[in-house]
């Protein structure tokens, strides 16, 4: 019966370090600032914005969105991207990445219709 005793001790302590170990590990995995993402649809165009910003607003206008991210102005049409007063042609089908940074940096990537490699317009 001592042995008995013995194993259901081993057992219980065995568990309680396995649940000590998952506790310490969850908590160190989640230590980092938190990122957000959110997706939008322009026709048939696809604007995703994600990374460590703290305030985003976005407005529908006649021609497409205009979105406001951390004081960065990114206005998206149906033909034209426009970051902070610099403007640049879209081809059609293609999505743009937003990413915010932590310093508060925007940069902007339009990805190919495939969902291939971005194409680099960055700000």
């Amino acid at each position: 019966m001592t042995w008995l005793m013995r194993t259901l001790a081993a057992v219980g302590i065995v568990l309680a370090l396995v649940i000590a170990i998952v506790f310490v590990v969850g908590r160190l995995g989640t230590s980092g600032d938190p990122t957000q993402a959110l997706a939008l649809a322009v026709g048939n165009r696809t604007i995703n914005v994600a990374g460590h910003f703290k305030d985003m607003t976005q407005e529908t206008i006649a021609d497409g969105i205009k979105i406001v991210v951390d004081d960065h102005e990114v206005v998206v049409s149906s033909d034209q991207l426009s970051v902070d007063g610099k403007t640049q042609v879209l081809e059609p089908g293609k999505d743009v990445m937003l990413y915010v940074g932590k310093n508060g940096g925007l940069q902007v990537k339009v990805m190919r219709e495939s969902g291939e490699a971005p194409e680099g317009a960055s700000n």
